[in-house]
């Protein structure tokens, strides 16, 4: 081992010299000696932290929102960015941007159904800023309160409606909260015009998240949305919430109960639920009777008890159908429900229906709030059962036209007379669609990740004496390997939830290759991506095009939307010949399409003969009149478009 270094003499040692002063300089006394002196506080500066956002989001497509904006008005991004450093950590900056603006005029709506407009920056000359301004309609011309920043847009209240839009009709709000609860965007809106408004919601989301179909011009025209039968009172669920101060302080009077307010807008001065961030709510327009009398029930039981939540929660008011006949009574031990604070009873409400063969039964509406308690809806002739907090959708009116519109969508094209055909319905749930859809087809295969959800599409097949269907638990990622139908006879159902499918499940669904493809979606952006991918990322995806795209409006008075696309395989049995006329202008097509057994050949007599002829533009370009011709036909349509 090495020896230790001696120790240097301390008289030897010498403490560096402060600059500017020699070594033998005599040192000054010090004036504040035994004074300690201060530290200097550090300064932490704020950051703006930037969420990550799935594209499909509201926020994610407000991106997409911006750059059309941007590209619509000649501007550059650095025009309308902000500096959140300054913003957040220099107060005179803050106020500049956070301010009153006055006559900015709606240019457009979000995919969340708030308006969009240009507003001039505080900081670039020449420069604008994109706000938010929720409750603002195309066409209007408001008076703005930004009251907070983000880099590429700001949000805002809406404090006045200086002009009104065309599109505006405030007469027709039928809720004392509107322009307030975050819950409607719409109340204020023609109804026609709010059907006009979720189409182009659909339009504008193939064209952001399916940009090489749309490119491409592969997609069809979106048909119009399908109108809910009810436009107020349809809701039959409904869930207010509370929130407690974390301080846990000792409450004398009870928090609000309801939903969540949209910001600090002004412009409605009537509008009533108060100022916090949960408004005080009563009573819901959209939501059906029953759901209004269980809010009342519970809102009375909350203001007794509501000393006794440590933290806030929410309340599940969801609706249940009970049917008796003419001479049944109801059976309140069977069928809890919510309960009336006064009377001690459950509220019900009783419909008389007369039958086509003049026979009367009841309908007993009640008030579920135990989210283990099982309900009942019915549905075109069908019964089913789940647990009351389990997803089922929410406006039973207007399911009997998508699940019509569905199951007329299964067949598949040129099919032969008793030819068997299937379905696989993945993500089914408690069996809306596999139960709905089973009488057209030879078997059901319905798929479910919950074990609770498969059990209780089983025991509705039972209830609906629906033989042909048998249910799976398992990922939906996974069924394929399990799946032993021919898959060009057979149909899948898509219902994923709102993120949409992910890339593992698209490709196993094109290596099973079905003959057709119904996907029903209540994030109409996810569809868009996930149909994008599947065609063109896909191994089989080329051998699909899109047949139909088609909005259903579960939630009138909101900007929500539920769209179905149709996608259909084309067989690749099929020749296509060209030749040139002796005009070098024109072109004759004959294209042949025949139907393929499953080792690929064709059936006799299931051929179809097209033939074709038009004016060549140029390269690969055939006349209008021609793509017309071969538009008629979605199956020549595809095949067209390849031979070409």
């Amino acid at each position: 081992m090495a020896p230790a270094a001696a120790a240097e003499p301390l008289e030897g040692k010498k403490r560096s010299v402060s600059p500017g002063r020699e070594e033998n300089e005599t040192k000054k006394p010090n004036l504040d000696q035994g004074k300690q002196k201060k530290k200097q506080p550090k300064i932490h500066k704020r950051k703006y932290k930037a969420k990550e956002v799935d594209p499909t989001s509201p926020m994610g497509v407000l991106q997409y929102e911006i750059k059309e904006l941007l590209q619509q008005h000649g501007l550059e991004e650095e025009s309308i960015s902000n500096d959140m450093s300054s913003i957040l950590n220099d107060s005179e900056s803050f106020n500049k941007h956070h301010r009153i603006v006055e006559n900015a005029k709606i240019l457009r709506l979000s995919s969340n159904g708030d308006g969009l407009t240009l507003i001039n920056h505080p900081n670039k000359e020449n420069g604008k800023q994109i706000a938010l301004v929720p409750f603002g309609l195309p066409g209007d011309i408001v008076k703005i309160r930004v009251f907070k920043s983000h880099p590429l847009y700001v949000e805002t209240d809406l404090l006045e409606v200086i002009e009104s839009s065309p599109n505006r009709n405030d007469s027709l709000i039928n809720c004392r909260y509107f322009g307030k609860c975050s819950g409607c965007q719409y109340q204020n809106v023609d109804y026609n015009q709010q059907l006009i408004f979720k189409k182009q919601t659909i339009e504008n989301a193939y064209k952001y998240l399916a940009p090489i179909l749309s490119k491409n011009d592969q997609l069809p025209s979106i048909s119009s949305t399908e109108p809910s039968p009810l436009q107020f009172t349809y809701r039959t669920k409904l869930t207010p919430h509370f929130n407690l101060p974390y301080s846990k302080p000792v409450l004398t009077t009870p928090p609000s109960l309801g939903f969540g307010a949209k910001g600090k807008p002004a412009w409605r001065p009537q509008a009533q639920g108060g100022d916090f961030s949960v408004l005080d709510i009563e009573e819901c327009s959209i939501g059906t009777s029953i759901i209004n009398q269980g809010m009342k029930n519970e809102r009375t039981k909350f203001h007794k008890e509501f000393k006794n939540y440590k933290k806030g929660a929410t309340i599940l008011l969801r609706e249940d159908t009970t049917t008796l006949t003419k001479e049944e009574t109801f059976d309140e031990s069977k069928h809890p429900g919510s309960v009336n604070q006064e009377t001690q009873e459950i509220s019900k409400i009783e419909i008389n229906i007369e039958n086509d063969d003049s026979k009367h039964e009841k309908l007993i509406k009640t008030c579920v709030t135990d989210p283990r308690q099982i309900v009942t809806e019915y549905i075109n002739g069908f019964t089913f059962e789940f647990s009351a907090g389990e997803f089922f959708q929410n406006n039973n009116s207007i399911l009997p036209a998508v699940t019509n519109y569905v199951k007329n969508n299964l067949s598949i094209p040129n099919s032969l007379p008793n030819e068997p055909n299937y379905l696989v319905d993945a993500y089914c749930g408690s069996g809306l669609f596999s139960i709905t859809c089973s009488k057209n087809v030879s078997r059901v295969i319905g798929v479910e990740v919950s074990a609770d959800s498969v059990k209780f599409a089983e025991r509705n097949a039972k209830t609906n004496n629906i033989e042909n269907a048998t249910f799976i638990v398992g990922k939906a990622e996974k069924i394929f390997g399990s799946i032993d139908t021919p898959s060009n006879r057979t149909s899948v159902i898509l219902d994923p939830p709102r993120k949409g499918c992910d890339d593992v499940f698209l490709n196993q669904l094109s290596d099973y290759h079905p003959a057709k493809i119904v996907y029903i979606s209540c994030n109409v952006h996810s569809q868009a991506r996930d149909v994008d991918w599947f065609i063109n990322k896909t191994g089989n995806g080329k051998d699909y095009y899109v047949e139909s795209i088609k909005g259903f409006d579960f939630f009138p008075q909101t900007h929500h939307v539920e769209s179905v696309a149709v996608e259909l395989y084309v067989p690749r049995k099929c020749s296509a010949t060209n030749r040139i006329i002796k005009a070098k202008d024109h072109a004759s097509v004959q294209i042949n399409i025949a139907n393929v057994d499953e080792e690929g050949r064709a059936i006799a007599g299931s051929n179809t003969t097209y033939a074709l002829a038009g004016h060549i533009r140029g390269r690969g370009e055939a006349d209008d009149s021609l793509n017309r011709l071969a538009q008629q036909d979605g199956l020549l349509k595809n095949v067209w478009s390849y031979s070409r």
